[in-house]
């Protein structure tokens, strides 16, 4: 369904809002930082939020570049619910959801994040009937907004991250791992550097809007005609990629940088992958859906008509594209 003028008329507004946010560069939240709460009252009564502290993986992955390794750290992990009263853990869906934010800005604690991980676990209980089958976890990884934290310390946190949900007893089979923008790539190379290990392969991948290329010079004449609609600038997208490898010697093409480049194979997991049609970083979302069905596996292409980048964090704006996600996301994560 093309926009209403109601929400082409709100864009503007989140454009300028978006242009005003300035990026940190230069300054790291601590490590309490990371983990801080929320704040009181800010989310609804029944859903709980708890954070633990993931230690960092005993020995790095051998796919990440040794000469570019950061110092291990610990890595907060948020575990959002509907109810306090979980099933054991082996019985438990999870989402695993790395957020957005172009590598250096975003938390699980903002509130736009937090609704919608809320709304997902809303769908998931509707389609279950019991509140307590399903469990959102949310790492906060480092992001690139300092030297030290450029690539790939936000994978190394990220595999950290999951190896403490498996170390929890939480079983693959039951994960799908998810992200929005560039934690949508991040999901997509999680994946393959699960792949590329000893570990088992989550239930499925779920990229929404993934920034799964990170160069701009080749964008399809179709994804350079969004740039005047979307509500981030080509030249926004290009200064943030170049902060994110910063000075790792890693190319932007490389698969573990842009994970549409990944080089999929017969154990990919299924895959869900969700964007809408007014979104500059569209061609990633294709590219992934044309290798991965050449790969021949499963994967199906969601594109939502005039949306912009992130419309799943604009609830304001998007609520009846966001309800369909959710329910899209909850049928993908339990058949």
């Amino acid at each position: 369904m093309p926009l209403t003028d109601e929400q082409r008329n709100a864009l503007p507004a989140v454009r300028a809002g978006l242009d005003a946010v300035p990026i940190p560069f230069g300054t790291a939240p601590s490590l309490d930082e990371r983990a801080r709460d929320f704040d009181p009252g800010s989310l609804p009564t029944d859903v709980t939020v708890r954070v633990e502290i993931a230690p960092p993986s005993p020995q790095p992955h051998p796919l990440l570049p040794s000469n570019a390794l950061r110092t291990p750290e610990r890595v907060p992990v948020y575990f959002f619910a509907l109810s306090s009263d979980g099933l054991e853990v082996a019985d438990t869906h999870v989402i695993f959801f790395i957020h957005g934010g172009a590598n250096v800005v975003g938390h699980p604690t903002q509130l736009p994040f937090a609704n919608f991980f809320i709304q997902l676990l809303r769908a998931v209980a509707s389609h279950t009937g019991d509140v307590r089958k399903c469990v959102l976890i949310a790492p906060s990884y480092r992001l690139a907004t300092v030297p030290e934290n450029t690539f790939p310390a936000a994978l190394q946190d990220l595999v950290a991250a999951y190896d403490h949900v498996l170390g929890k007893g939480y079983k693959p089979s039951n994960i799908v791992i998810a992200g929005d923008s560039a934690g949508g790539n991040h999901a997509v190379v999680l994946t393959h550097l699960i792949l590329q290990s000893d570990r088992q392969s989550p239930r499925g991948v779920i990229p929404i809007a993934p920034a799964a290329i990170q160069v701009y010079d080749q964008m399809s004449e179709y994804a350079k005609a969004q740039a005047s609609h979307d509500i981030i600038g080509t030249s926004q997208c290009e200064t943030m990629a170049s902060a994110y490898v910063g000075n790792s010697g890693v190319a932007r093409t490389d698969p573990l940088v842009s994970g549409a480049f990944i080089p999929f194979t017969a154990s990919w997991p299924k895959t869900l992958i969700l964007v809408g049609t007014a979104d500059q970083l569209i061609d990633a979302s294709r590219e992934l859906e044309k290798r991965l069905t050449a790969a021949k596996r499963p994967v199906e292409l969601v594109e939502y008509d005039e949306r912009p980048h992130g419309w799943w964090v604009l609830a304001h704006i998007f609520p009846d594209n966001i309800q369909d996600a959710a329910q899209r996301v909850a049928q993908f994560l339990l058949h």
